[in-house]
C-alpha cells in the first residue's frame, strides 16, 4: 500500500508537470511562433529564432544548473541561504554583453530593443531557476500554476507585439509573471537574499560543474539555429525549426519530467542495479522509433496548417529531424537519473565528449549538406551519448546488482 500511494503521488506530480509545460508550449507553438512568423516573414522569423536561442542558451544553462544544484545541495543537507541568488546575479551581469553582441550581429538598431531584450534575458534566467521552489516542497499543483501564468503572459504579450511590432514584448510578460509569482508565494527570493552560507564554496562548485554540463547540452539543442544561420541562411533556420517542431516539443517535455525525477530521487535512499540502468538506456533508444513515427505523422498535419510557407521544403526532413530531438530527450532524461547515482563530474565528462563528437559531425556535415547534414549529425551524436551514459552507469553502479 505504501508503494502504491507513492506511485500515485509520483504520477500526479508528473501529470501536473507535463500538463503545465504542454499548456505553455501549446501557446508557443500554436499561437506565439506562428504569429511571429506570419507578421515578420519566415526570413526575419529565422533571425528572431536565433536571438531566442541565445536567450535559451544562457537561461537553460545557468538557470537550470542553479535549479539542479540547489536540489543536490538539499539532498546532501547543505545550507544555501542566498548563495544561488548571488550566482544568478553574476550570470545576469554576464548576459548583458552577450545580449548586446547578439543584437548587434542581428542588425538591431533601436535602443529600446536592447533594453527589452536584456530584461527578457534576465527574467528568463530567473524563470528557469525559480520553479525549484515547488520541487523543493514537491508542490506540483503550484508548478502547474507557474507555467499557466507564463502561458497567459505570452497571450497578453502577443497583443502588445501586435500594437508595437516589438517581438520581445510577446515573451517578457510571461517570464516576469512567473518570477513574481515565486517572489510573492515562495521563499527562494526572500531574506537572506544575497547572504552567503557556510557552504557557498561547495554550492558554487556544484553549480559550476552542472553549468558546464548544461551549457553543452543547451548549445547542442540550439546549434541547429546557430550553425544553419552561419553556414546557410535565416530561411534554413525556419525550415529546420518547422521540420523539428513536434519532436522538439516532445523533447522539451523532458524538463518537467526531469524535475519530477530529480525531486523524488533526491529523497530516494535505495540503489539501482547495472542491469536495470542498462535496460533503461536500451529501452529508451528503442522507444524513440515508435515515438518518432508518431511525431512524423503529426508533423505532416501541423506544419502544413501552421507553417504553409515552408511545408513543401520542411516535409523532406520530418523523420530524421524529429528522431534527433527524441533521442536528445531520452539522453537528457537518462543523464538526470545518472546524476542521482554518480558524482557531478561524470555529467560534465559525458557532455564534454558529447559536445566534441557533435561538433566533429555537425560543422562539416552542415557546411556540405545544410539541413540534411545537421539532422543526421544530431541523430548520430545523441545515439553516441546514450551509449556513453550506459557505459558510465555500468562503471559507477558496479557492485550494486540486486
Amino acid at each position: 500500500m505504501k508503494f502504491l500511494s507513492k506511485f500515485k503521488g509520483i504520477t500526479a506530480d508528473l501529470i501536473y508537470s507535463v500538463l503545465g509545460l504542454v499548456v505553455m508550449h501549446g501557446v508557443i507553438q500554436l499561437v506565439l511562433y506562428p504569429t511571429l512568423n506570419r507578421s515578420l516573414g519566415y526570413e526575419k522569423f529565422g533571425t528572431v529564432l536565433t536571438l531566442i536561442s541565445i536567450i535559451s542558451i544562457m537561461s537553460a544553462t545557468f538557470g537550470t544548473a542553479a535549479n539542479y544544484s540547489r536540489m543536490v545541495s538539499f539532498q546532501r543537507g547543505r545550507e544555501v541561504k542566498g548563495d544561488y541568488n548571488v550566482f544568478l546575479l553574476v550570470i545576469i551581469l554576464v548576459s548583458i554583453p552577450v545580449s548586446v553582441a547578439g543584437l548587434v550581429l542581428s542588425g538591431e538598431s533601436e535602443p529600446v530593443g536592447y533594453i527589452v531584450y536584456i530584461a527578457l534575458m534576465a527574467a528568463t534566467i530567473l524563470r528557469y531557476y525559480a520553479d525549484v521552489e515547488f520541487r523543493l516542497n514537491i508542490n506540483y499543483k503550484r508548478f502547474f500554476v507557474y507555467y499557466l501564468l507564463i502561458s497567459l503572459g505570452y497571450l497578453l504579450g502577443i497583443v502588445l507585439f501586435k500594437m508595437t511590432g516589438m517581438w520581445m514584448l510577446a515573451m517578457i510578460i510571461g517570464e516576469v509573471s512567473a518570477v513574481l509569482y515565486v517572489v510573492f508565494i515562495g521563499h527562494i527570493f526572500r531574506k537572506p537574499l544575497f547572504e552567503a552560507s557556510d557552504y557557498i564554496r561547495d554550492n558554487m562548485k556544484t553549480f559550476l560543474v552542472l553549468s558546464g554540463t548544461e551549457i553543452i547540452g543547451t548549445l547542442v539543442l540550439n546549434a541547429d539555429r546557430l550553425l544553419l544561420k552561419i553556414f546557410v541562411d535565416s530561411a534554413a533556420v525556419t525550415v529546420f525549426y518547422a521540420a523539428t517542431l513536434i519532436g522538439k516539443t516532445i523533447a522539451l517535455v523532458s524538463m518537467p519530467l526531469n524535475s519530477v525525477i530529480i525531486g523524488h530521487l533526491a529523497r530516494f535512499e535505495g540503489k539501482m542495479s547495472r542491469k536495470l540502468f542498462c535496460g533503461f538506456c536500451a529501452g529508451g533508444a528503442l522507444l524513440s522509433l515508435p515515438v518518432n513515427l508518431f511525431c512524423t505523422a503529426i508533423s505532416y498535419v501541423f506544419v502544413q496548417i501552421m507553417y504553409p510557407d515552408v511545408f513543401d521544403v520542411a516535409k523532406d526532413y520530418f523523420f530524421i529531424a524529429n528522431l534527433g530531438q527524441i533521442l536528445y530527450f531520452i539522453s537528457s532524461t537518462l543523464t538526470v537519473v545518472l546524476l542521482r547515482f554518480s558524482k557531478e563530474k561524470y555529467q560534465l565528462v559525458i557532455n564534454v565528449i558529447y559536445f566534441i563528437v557533435f561538433l566533429i559531425l555537425a560543422v562539416p556535415m552542415t557546411y556540405v549538406n545544410g539541413v540534411t547534414g545537421m539532422a543526421w549529425a544530431i541523430v548520430s551524436a545523441n545515439l553516441f551519448k546514450i551509449l556513453v551514459i550506459m557505459l558510465v552507469g555500468v562503471r559507477v553502479m558496479k557492485g550494486e546488482e540486486s
